[in-house]
């Protein structure tokens, strides 16, 4: 197995825990361990690491012009470009992600330094056999900029939420529709085809996420990916369970659907949606 350079490990759980370990390394006092990176693709902390408009438009089917006037969620949004292209086109768009308790400049060096970090894992792993890399990276860096531009314009401390799941700061039934993408299943421990070693997103943390995500929404709830984030990519072992549970509420409708955006990943490439079924219709 192969090293990468000393960084430091960073916790997204509870205020006081990220209180206690600050997320740059010149505040850090000495906690540092190494990243041992086999060909599998595994990271140590959940990056902030976002996507473009357009991904997410292909990600999960959406048409921007038929959710005009509507009200959607993006948790967790990282620094996705989503919520500044959804605002532009006349929908009313909200992000929310732990990181937004940050100032703005420190957010920015966050989703600087994730990028290069995780592209190095990834360059260095097996996982995505067809992925540009080069095209793959300039995308990201394109999604913080369009961004951090909008995180910090006008209207930007509205759209832009400090929250994380399973504790949303939101009223029940706030948004039509609610997304949520590369956190779920994604996150979860290798063993379950997830990249996080020693997880703390088990099962019972996926029920309760996506628990909350139905209570904020009086729409649908629409997640991605479904699969491992493994080069031969498999529907993710906690799906079939939830979906279980979701199944028992008459009130749902649970299913898959195609999804557009290539991940690289070999196998099936779907999101899951939830929708209640006396909810908004999209």
């Amino acid at each position: 197995m192969r090293k990468a350079a000393l960084v430091p490990i960073l916790w997204r759980g509870s205020r006081e825990a990220r209180a206690a370990y600050p997320p740059f390394p010149g505040e850090w006092p000495g906690q540092y361990r190494e990243i041992v990176l086999s060909k599998r693709f595994e990271l140590d902390r959940v990056v902030f690491f976002g996507r473009t408009g357009s991904d997410y438009l292909e990600m999960f089917d959406l048409d921007l012009p038929a959710l005009r006037g509507r009200d959607v969620l993006d948790c967790p949004a990282g620094p996705d470009a989503f919520v500044a292209d959804a605002t532009a086109a006349g929908v009313r768009a909200v992000g929310c992600d732990p990181v937004y308790e940050l100032q703005a400049d420190e957010i920015l060096a966050r989703g600087r330094k994730d990028i290069e970090d995780c592209m190095v894992a990834m360059r260095r792993s097996d996982t995505f056999p067809t992925l540009d890399f080069d095209e793959y990276e300039a995308s990201k860096i394109e999604a913080l900029d369009r961004f951090h531009a909008d995180f910090t314009g006008e209207g930007g401390a509205a759209r832009y939420r400090a929250g994380a799941l399973p504790a949303l700061p939101f009223a029940d039934a706030s948004f039509d529709l609610v997304l949520s993408a590369h956190l779920i299943f994604t996150y979860s421990d290798p063993a379950s085809g997830g990249l996080l070693p020693n997880s703390p997103f088990d099962l019972a943390w996926h029920r309760a996420a996506i628990a909350e995500l139905l209570r904020v929404t009086r729409g649908e709830v629409r997640l991605y990916p479904t699969t491992t984030v493994t080069a031969d990519a498999q529907l993710h072992p906690y799906v079939e369970p939830l979906m279980a549970s979701l199944h028992q509420d008459a009130g749902l409708e649970t299913t898959y659907e195609p999804s557009r955006f290539d991940q690289g990943l070999s196998g099936p490439n779907r999101y899951l949606r939830i929708r209640r079924r006396n909810g908004t219709i999209l």
